[in-house]
């Protein structure tokens, strides 16, 4: 009982802490919304770190494990509504999520500033899903949008020089599906030559879906590829965010996260997927085809 109330009051003393952490969030978010480059607000690298650890703080040897979900789409490109996608998210009780819409970047934009004005716990990292020529490559970190059609390489270096990271997403998605789409989806074996800085080894799909995962993983373990890995939902509907998961180990939320991407201490997994769950993703992706088929607006599901 004694030690029932001592976390009681550490968890009490260290929730008053974070009112220093709380002065004008939106300000704060304003002013790195200016900035040229991705910059945190003291909300994600203080604030909510210092949340999750509320009861702990005495512990200083504690190091954090947390999650996240790099590939999210809103309907800002293809995907579902916004304040869904963060519901979910919170439901899913993720550390942090990336806004990835295909060559767009206002819905993660929005999605940043929803939360700071909300102050919910969850970090929103701005991204886009570029469209090289050469496959979907994600934009992690980055404050702009970016050229379409260019190759992989010239996009990766535009994403470099805007401060951010580039992740390969689902390099080795099938050639059958690419065909019918007609659109270029993954980079495939150019996670050997290119410098990217993570590869998307998961992206969450039921399955036969996952021999696409398979593949990724096996390339890296046969070339020796060192670089980082990412699980993510790639979710286009709200109910799947979180299916997949980026896992990173640090004390600093975001920074931790963007720290453990560019020196590869990240780990990928995918959740189980409910039978009710796969059909709706299937319905979700044949409607997606077909309209895609029509309008090669870029998306797989």
């Amino acid at each position: 009982m004694r030690d029932l109330q001592n976390l009681l009051i550490r968890f009490e003393e260290d929730l008053q802490r974070l009112d220093a952490f709380l002065t004008d969030p939106m300000a704060d978010l304003n002013r790195v919304q200016s900035l040229d480059h991705w910059e945190s607000t003291v909300y994600e690298r203080e604030y909510l770190p210092r949340l999750a650890l509320a009861g702990m703080s005495d512990n200083p040897d504690l190091v954090r494990q947390n999650t996240a979900d790099l590939h999210i789409h809103t309907q800002w490109s293809d995907g579902d509504d916004l304040d869904r996608v963060l519901e979910q998210a919170l439901v899913m009780r993720l550390d942090v999520i990336a806004i990835t819409d295909h060559d767009a970047i206002e819905g993660a934009f929005e999605a940043r500033r929803r939360i700071h004005e909300r102050r919910w716990p969850l970090a929103v990292i701005p991204g886009v899903e570029v469209s090289s020529a050469d496959g979907h490559i994600g934009a992690l970190f980055v404050m702009k949008t970016f050229p379409i059609g260019l190759g992989a390489e010239e996009t990766v270096r535009l994403i470099h020089e805007a401060g951010g990271i580039a992740v390969a997403h689902h390099p080795y998605v099938p050639r059958s599906i690419e065909r019918i789409l007609r659109i270029k989806l993954g980079c495939g074996d150019l996670i050997r030559t290119i410098p990217f800085d993570a590869v998307e080894c998961t992206n969450a799909v039921p399955g036969r879906g996952v021999n696409y995962n398979i593949a990724t993983i096996e390339a890296i373990r046969k070339h020796n590829i060192v670089i980082a890995v990412t699980g993510s939902s790639d979710a286009h509907h709200a109910a799947f965010v979180g299916k997949g998961k980026t896992y990173f180990a640090g004390n600093q939320g975001v920074e931790s996260l963007r720290l453990a991407l560019l020196h590869g201490f990240t780990k990928g997994a995918e959740g189980y997927w409910k039978t009710q769950e796969k059909i709706t993703y299937y319905r979700h992706l044949m409607t997606s085809i077909a309209r895609n088929r029509i309008t090669r607006f870029g998306s797989v599901n």
